[in-house]
């Protein structure tokens, strides 16, 4: 079961996503999603325990849009399957917080050029919660759209990261992309998508390559069933600690 923290920040997530759907937004779309993963790296090279090799995770998301600028929020909350001592050890909550500001349109300015349609600046905070670690990621730079046949979205990214775990003095960098491309198949309708991050080392900390793809089929316009594959270099910034693993989802778009 969920720890009271993980239920306070499932909590405000949903009340956060509430408070953005009922905004005057251009768009505004909500996600619930479980995944089932069965081959996490659940110990360190160095030794040590730092995850569970099976698990469920609950994902909540939403992408919203305005004039100038737009926003994506989403909450990760791990080993809900696992029991309270399982939980204690490993049960964790993963969330982010992304803004962005279309430069082109605050100054009235065509910025697009070559495959670039929007230039940002943006602004992000990773939120980390579990029994041993509560830290938050800073992180500020600079993004564009790119127009890219068959994506129905092509979103690059440039940070500044300053992350304030001990193990982590001095700042890095974060380099994201993330992307859907919609297809269908024999009149059944798919998506291709997902996020690729690539972190420079910083402190005690390896560089990190995490990236999420997922192919989803849509049964209806708010079910989905898919595989999303999960490879992360250096997991948590550790050395030689690498995971390779496919997860079922199911997923809920409000």
């Amino acid at each position: 079961m969920p720890t009271r923290t993980q239920l306070a920040i499932a909590t405000a997530a949903a009340s956060l996503l509430a408070a953005q759907g009922a905004s005057a937004a251009i768009y505004s779309t909500t996600k619930v999603e479980t995944l089932y993963g069965w081959d996490y790296e659940d110990t360190a090279d160095a030794g040590f325990d730092i995850d569970n090799e099976k698990h469920a995770i609950l994902t909540v998301a939403n992408a919203s849009g305005w004039t100038y600028g737009d926003s994506f929020f989403f909450a990760d909350i791990t080993n809900l399957d696992q029991g309270s001592e399982d939980e204690q050890d490993h049960g964790s909550v993963h969330a982010e917080w992304n803004l962005r500001g279309n430069i082109g349109k605050a100054t009235g300015l065509d910025l697009s050029f070559g495959p670039v349609t929007g230039l940002y600046v943006t602004g992000q905070l990773d939120i980390d919660r579990n029994s041993s670690t509560r830290k938050t990621t800073h992180m500020a730079g600079l993004s564009a759209d790119l127009a890219m046949p068959g994506f129905s979205f092509f979103k690059v990214y440039a940070f500044y990261r300053n992350d304030e775990s001990a193990a982590a003095e001095g700042s890095s960098a974060q380099y994201t992309a993330a992307w859907n491309a919609p297809f269908s198949l024999g009149g059944a309708a798919f998506t291709f998508e997902g996020f690729v991050d690539y972190i420079t080392e910083e402190g005690d900390l390896e560089a990190q390559l995490l990236t999420q793809p997922q192919l989803v089929w849509h049964a209806t316009d708010n079910l989905g069933v898919g595989l999303e594959y999960q490879y992360w270099q250096n997991k948590f910034g550790l050395e030689d600690t690498d995971e390779s693993l496919p997860q079922a989802m199911i997923r809920w778009t409000f």
